[in-house]
């Protein structure tokens, strides 16, 4: 099972900012490091092609009113996370728009139009990349 989306660091210095403030759309679990979005003012999976707001930090169980706590995608934000699918051609360093796998955990390689995600460091070996979120939904 994939990792999800793990924060590295900032090209300006900052820390993450972690939003807690945010209730999870009632009857919907998530996963740590999962592409999330805000709908109706509560946060939700991410689509393929969705702008992002964040990825989750913990898991969420399904229920109703369950808190969650999320790292907001910010500008200069670097994140590492597993790309999954047969990589197309076009998934190489500098391509600027590769959409989420329908998990919200990876990178879908297969998919490099439309999407959110940027990529610059690709590890053929690990099946890994490092990504910035190019369409943010809170900036």
């Amino acid at each position: 099972m994939p990792q999800g989306f793990k924060y590295i660091y900032n090209d300006y210095g900052k820390d993450p900012t972690r939003i807690t403030s945010q209730l999870m759309t009632n009857n919907e679990a998530g996963l740590a490091g999962e592409a999330i979005k805000i709908v109706a003012g509560r946060v939700t999976k991410a689509g393929a092609t969705d702008p992002i707001a964040g990825f989750l930090t913990s898991n969420v169980k399904s229920g109703t009113d369950q808190q969650t706590e999320f790292i907001l995608a910010r500008e200069g934000d670097w994140y590492e996370a597993p790309y999954s699918g047969t990589a197309a051609a076009g998934f190489v360093t500098g391509a600027s728009a590769i959409a989420l796998a329908a998990d919200g955990l990876s990178a879908n390689a297969a998919t490099v139009t439309g999407g959110s995600l940027a990529v610059f460091e690709i590890n053929t070996n690990k099946k890994t990349a490092r990504f910035k979120v190019k369409n943010r939904q809170l900036s």
